[in-house]
């Protein structure tokens, strides 16, 4: 199937590694000019080798302003901006009452406010595209609540409340949508099992059978099967998917709507 990205301008946030990276490749892949963005300079050289992209920007999306200066620099270097990626970091892990108000402060800076940032930035080139696509990746969290992820919760569930209200403004100029992953084999996922490990005197093995007790494929996802989703809904193919949220958690969430 041809999925109509050749030459497309794409731009996909927090791309150095894991889901994000595997999205730039995609759509790589596929045909499109991509750039990849992210903190770390060196992983986000090896990045843009490997994936084949037209560009790459380091920066901090923790920073002011950062969010807003990587899309209009990206934009203008691609001379027009056709698909925005949202892929930010996440917050500490625990629940809400053991919260301070620093990580509280911390998560909203790492989670919410560039994801606005970066959208509101590129609304307007992606609308001068014609059929532009804003594409947000959350987490499971935003469907089912988490005592170990509550940060994730509240601030990527404004996220999602931001991509519906866009999805509506935007139209029909620029297609807005939210992919929700479950629990992938990422850096990101190990780093949160080695945290769970320590803080419940755990194996991490452990840690993994009791989280893969609830996925009923019985496995973590693969990065690329993410990517095949991300790369539909940016896509020509997806034409009249908006204001959609897209759950690829494998069957993990227990419930019947998103």
């Amino acid at each position: 199937m041809d999925l109509g990205l050749q030459g497309r301008r794409a731009l996909v946030l927090g791309s150095s590694s894991g889901l994000g990276k595997a999205i730039a490749a995609r759509l790589a892949a596929e045909g499109a000019r991509v750039v990849v963005a992210g903190r770390d300079e060196t992983r986000l050289k090896q990045t843009l080798e490997d994936v084949g992209a037209a560009g790459m920007m380091a920066g901090d999306l923790t920073c002011e302003g950062e969010a807003v200066r990587i899309v209009e620099t990206s934009a203008r270097a691609l001379d027009g901006l056709d698909i925005l990626v949202v892929n930010t970091g996440g917050g500490a892990p625990g629940g809400l009452g053991a919260s301070s108000s620093t990580s509280r402060q911390n998560a909203y800076m790492s989670m919410l406010r560039p994801a606005l940032d970066a959208a509101l930035a590129a609304a307007p080139w992606l609308r001068a595209a014609g059929s532009g696509r804003l594409l947000f990746v959350a987490a499971r969290t935003v469907v089912e609540a988490s005592t170990e992820l509550a940060l994730s919760s509240v601030f990527r569930s404004g996220i999602v409340a931001a991509a519906r209200s866009l999805a509506l403004e935007l139209a029909p100029d620029v297609l807005v949508n939210v992919i929700v992953p479950g629990r992938f084999d990422t850096p990101a996922y190990h780093r949160f099992r080695s945290f769970l490990a320590k803080k419940d005197g755990s194996t991490e093995q452990e840690i993994s059978e009791r989280h893969l007790a609830g996925v009923p494929l019985g496995r973590l996802g693969r990065a690329e099967e993410l990517a095949d989703t991300a790369a539909f809904l940016c896509s020509q193919r997806a034409a009249y998917i908006t204001g959609t949220l897209i759950r690829v958690d494998g069957g993990a969430t227990a419930g019947f709507g998103s």
